[in-house]
């Protein structure tokens, strides 16, 4: 049985919670928290639970084998590097890193410490997924042209939120990594150029529109904002034909169409929930004694962390 620890007590690490309970193959063992009142609140619920008050208590557990990090984006590079370094696998919470460089230090560390690394990317987990890559495969909608992802919601102002933290903020930082990973997932080919149109708000950027042409031909569009609400689509155009689903990072239910119009449907539940895939996923590599998911790897952290640094690179030279 796998016992695991969290870094950081909020919302996204209750969720996660909700999740590891169904899990015969994992458990919770320890939570850690700087804030006293979400500490308190937390052995309430959770009264068999080892609470801390200090990140670094945690990772000096022994009994801690893995950690789940649920704490805002800036620290992500921080503590995962220092789980590694005492030898807890780990699961970062997306984005894992803000900048390249940082994954790239995380990577040299999972292999210098031969300990487990995955960011937190439930869409490669998405039982659907598969089943859409299998349809790609199998060319029911023929050679793929152009792949758009769109992930918009509408959300108030609020005083000292990471969204609207000018170094960790911005809707590219807090949802670009599904629209990424939806399109690394399908195109497999170098960047030939990025055009974007963005808006900014309270000082971070609010609302992109990306067209990323690869040297392939093929096309990415993406869209996403903080500041309009849209449906979070997935339309995948090939040769002949195209695949539609929604929300494009989690769905259970996608539509074919194809070339002569005519639509069909798969669908496949989650197995427990959102969440549960990723888990097990951990779960697994680690009983395999691996470093990494061959699913989630540290190159496609790297990846996708690369492909948002150019994107954010080409809006401010548009700037």
């Amino acid at each position: 049985m796998i016992q695991w620890g969290i870094l950081g007590i909020g919302n996204i690490a209750k969720r996660f919670i909700k999740s590891l309970e169904k899990s015969t193959n994992g458990q919770l063992y320890a939570a850690a928290s700087y804030t006293e009142s979400k500490c308190e609140e937390f052995l309430k619920e959770h009264p068999d639970v080892k609470v801390y008050h200090d990140y670094e208590d945690l990772l000096n557990d022994e009994n801690v084998d893995a950690v789940y990090l649920a704490m805002r984006h800036i620290d992500h590079y921080r503590w995962a590097k220092k789980a590694l370094q005492h030898h807890k696998a780990v699961l970062c919470e997306k984005p894992a890193t803000l900048y390249k460089w940082q994954m790239e230090d995380l990577k040299q560390e999972a292999i210098k410490n031969q300990t487990f690394f995955m960011e937190a990317m439930k869409t490669r987990f998405i039982p659907l997924i598969q089943d859409i890559k299998d349809c790609l495969e199998n060319k029911e909608i023929g050679e793929i042209l152009s792949v758009e992802t769109c992930f918009c919601y509408d959300r108030d102002y609020l005083e000292g939120h990471y969204l609207f933290d000018q170094e960790q903020g911005g809707i590219l930082n807090d949802v670009g990594s599904y629209n990424v990973v939806s399109t690394l997932d399908y195109i497999h080919s170098p960047i030939a150029r990025i055009n974007s149109q963005v808006q900014f708000r309270y000082g971070v950027d609010s609302h992109e529109k990306v067209t990323i042409t690869f040297e392939s031909g093929q096309k990415a569009l993406m869209e996403m904002a903080f500041d309009e609400k849209k449906d979070p689509i997935l339309e995948i155009k090939g040769t002949k034909g195209t695949i539609l689903a929604q929300p494009f990072y989690r769905p259970t239910q996608a539509t074919i169409i194809d070339a002569t119009r005519t639509a069909h449907q798969i669908e496949k539940p989650y197995i427990n929930d959102d969440f549960f895939g990723e888990i097990e996923e951990v779960h697994r590599c680690l009983q395999a004694k691996l470093i990494e998911s061959p699913r989630m790897s540290l190159q496609d952290s790297i990846d996708c962390i690369d492909m948002i640094e150019k994107i954010r690179q080409s809006f401010q030279k548009d700037a």
